[in-house]
């Protein structure tokens, strides 16, 4: 996990070393699988931090689960994979979908640990309110009630972002925004060429209208 690593290339190396490979839940398969879902969590992260093809994010997201869950079901990876879990999480953005799934497995971990160790976990009363709140607002972004959607954290957001339309085509919307600001400079002020750039390829290639978060808060200064 040093800094000098380079994920994707330990990523890619891991799921070659899966090919072939039966799940058969021998001690080297286990560790090979979990190589996986580490290089998964990592490259994401990366991802993130470096503001660099974020749009991979979401399939990180998918190709963790698949092998988690495999996981899951040897009690002495359970704490691994609640952490790495955990992380994924918190960096997946703009798939409400794809994030209730990682919290209702989340939950998952969080009961079979419980009784695996015979003791409650405080963490699992915060990831069912969540759950709850992500099933409901995805339910009322199907029904087209979006002037219902209850806002997340101290920032609003346009309530289409939990749309089902919104959530297929923003990955590939995002490749679009970062060819079109490819010259830009990652400083002060970039949020508004991103918002801009994002407002004009949501409009013009997917009909999708789209409001920044400068337009949601009017009240909050961006830099």
């Amino acid at each position: 996990m040093e800094q000098n690593f380079n994920y994707r290339e330990e990523l890619e190396r891991a799921r070659k070393n899966l090919e072939g490979l039966a799940r058969d839940g021998k001690s080297e398969t286990l560790d090979a699988y979990w190589e996986v879902c580490c290089g998964d969590v990592l490259v994401a992260e990366d991802c993130v931090e470096n503001g660099d093809r974020e749009w991979e994010v979401a399939a990180l997201a998918k190709d963790f689960l698949d092998t988690a869950k495999y996981l899951e079901g040897y009690d002495h990876m359970l704490d691994n994979l609640y952490l790495a879990v955990s992380r994924m999480i918190t960096i997946l953005t703009d798939h409400p979908r794809l994030k209730l799934e990682l919290l209702e497995f989340e939950l998952l971990l969080i009961r079979r640990i419980e009784s695996y160790t015979g003791h409650e976990l405080d963490e699992g009363e915060d990831v069912m309110e969540q759950i709850g709140l992500y099933r409901r607002n995805i339910d009322r972004a199907d029904r087209g009630d979006f002037d219902e959607i209850e806002q997340i954290g101290h920032l609003k957001i346009d309530p289409i972002e939990w749309s089902a339309w919104y959530e297929r085509i923003i990955d590939d919307a995002n490749r679009k925004i970062y060819a079109l600001l490819s010259g830009e400079t990652r400083g002060m002020g970039f949020c508004f060429a991103y918002w801009h750039a994002k407002e004009k390829v949501l409009r013009e290639h997917y009909g999708i209208k789209w409001d920044s978060p400068a337009i949601m808060n009017p009240s909050v200064l961006f830099d």
